[in-house]
């Protein structure tokens, strides 16, 4: 099904499903839940629950030739490859990934820092639905 998507706006999109999003996060319920919202949007999620995975993962997207359009990635990932060191490692094999940070350590105004280490979108936890798609929506039109 090729379905074009009109925005709000009347400008038109690509298909979103395309849009496959990568879910970092430690805690399975967060996985499930985040799959849930990103699915509902019409998005392809896919949980993943360290760091290791998550590069194993974005290697292997690029590899298949169906890349990540997005991570969602937790900071605090315990044990093993922090969240921070597998959003570097990932840049490293992609420069252009696009990741948006995720934690309850947050500050919604860590907008400009999260942005200055390499990142494309600051999610605090908890998160809602709607912001969520919010954020995805912002990462998602950089650049365009």
């Amino acid at each position: 099904m090729n379905a074009t998507v009109t925005a709000p706006n009347g400008t038109s999109e690509a298909p979103v499903a395309s849009k496959r999003i990568l879910i970092v996060d430690d805690e399975q319920p967060m996985q499930i839940l985040a799959s849930s919202i990103v699915n509902k949007l019409g998005y392809e999620g896919s949980p993943v629950g360290s760091g290791e995975e998550a590069l194993e993962a974005y290697q292997d997207s690029l590899t298949s030739g169906e890349p990540f359009t997005v991570v969602v990635m937790d900071l605090a990932l315990p044990g093993g490859m922090s969240g921070l060191e597998a959003t570097i490692a990932i840049k490293q094999i992609d420069p252009e990934a696009k990741v948006i940070v995720s934690s309850g350590y947050l500050e919604q105004n860590a907008r400009n820092a999260a942005l200055e280490h390499g990142f494309a979108g600051i999610l605090p936890k908890p998160y809602t639905a709607d912001r969520l798609a919010s954020e995805l929506r912002y990462v998602l039109n950089q650049g365009e």
